[in-house]
């Protein structure tokens, strides 16, 4: 399957709540993380992340993966969510056309330096494929072809590094991996005339999640031997590797942080999540202005419009948002 030329960035470089965003680390901080986990992943992970809905669920004129959370698109933080992952190579986001302008803004306004743009398809199916097979495109450097490809959604941005460890392991041992959670709500079958036909025993099934992860030449395969029907109805990424490869995803119990914003309270819910953690950061730097001037740009472009107010004389930078982020910078 052919791909329209994709748009690339240089690379340089408490368990019952969501992994909250955090002020998003750069440089050399971004590049340890794992290195402070304990993480290490020596084989290539790329990520592509489906965004072209039209979030018609959510009642807005906006898809939700583009609303905005102080400043900044839903997506963005779901992006950096997977850059601050350094063995993550690639972040493939995949968007309907007519918004691949407006990603390649969100882009640039916010230093994302692993993104490839690619045009979606008139599905889920059909925009992930576009997405996998964008990573496989021959004018790439061969060592740039991941040995795994981790599928998640544009719209779950509390995603954490150590899950996203057990994904690309299992998937690179197993061929396919997959985020479960237990079912919340009993599930049952209806008659065409709207009785009950009957109900499915909860406990022997489970609800399947975000992130998935596949070795590529699995997903790859899935997707070459797929029908149309499997493009135009499916959903499930596993069930194809299962079909058409013979590949039996190791399942993984996910964290209760893999919620994903469907409706419109799931937006205000996000918000007040990230606000909350805003409100919980503070830090304190020594060093002078220029530092100070430094962290405010960081901030700037991390949370958009800021109120800052500046005191040269005592070298000190007070940056606020909202109430919400305090930080204080002083020279010793």
């Amino acid at each position: 399957m052919e791909v329209s030329p994709v748009y690339m960035q240089s690379d340089d470089s408490e368990q019952d709540r969501p992994a909250y965003p955090r002020v998003f680390p750069t440089g050399e901080a971004r590049k340890s993380d794992h290195l402070k986990a304990g993480l290490c992943v020596d084989f290539p992970v790329s990520v592509v992340l489906p965004a072209g809905g039209t979030g018609e669920r959510t009642g807005l004129q906006t898809p939700k993966q583009f609303c905005p959370f102080l400043g900044r698109p839903l997506i963005s933080y779901t992006v950096e969510s997977f850059e601050r992952v350094s063995w993550i190579q690639t972040v493939v986001v995949v968007v309907a056309k007519e918004n691949t302008g407006l990603m390649m803004d969100i882009i640039q306004r916010f230093q994302h330096k692993k993104v490839l743009v690619v045009p979606g398809g008139s599905t889920r199916h059909r925009s992930i494929c576009n997405g996998v097979a964008a990573l496989g495109e021959q004018r790439r450097p061969a060592a740039h072809k991941p040995k795994v490809v981790i599928i998640h959604d544009a719209v779950r941005p509390f995603v954490d590094e150590d899950f996203l460890h057990k994904i690309a392991t299992a998937a690179k041992e197993q061929g396919a991996a997959g985020a479960i959670r237990p079912l919340v709500s009993t599930v049952i079958a209806t008659t065409s005339e709207g009785y009950l036909d009957h109900s499915l025993e909860r406990a022997k099934y489970r609800a399947s999640e975000m992130p998935q992860g596949f070795t590529y030449d699995v997903i790859c395969e899935a997707y070459q031997k797929c029908t149309e029907s499997d493009f135009e109805f499916g959903t499930e990424c596993l069930h194809l590797a299962l079909q058409y490869c013979g590949t039996n995803a190791k399942l993984i119990d996910g964290p209760p942080t893999l919620w994903k914003v469907t409706y419109k309270r799931d937006l205000a819910a996000a918000e007040s999540i990230i606000k909350e953690t805003l409100s919980q950061s503070a830090c304190l730097i020594t060093g002078g202005l220029e530092a100070a001037v430094a962290l405010a740009n960081v901030l700037q472009k991390a949370f958009g419009a800021l109120d800052m107010v500046s005191t040269a004389a005592g070298c000190q930078l007070s940056i606020t948002t909202v109430t919400m982020f305090n930080v204080l910078l002083t020279n010793l």
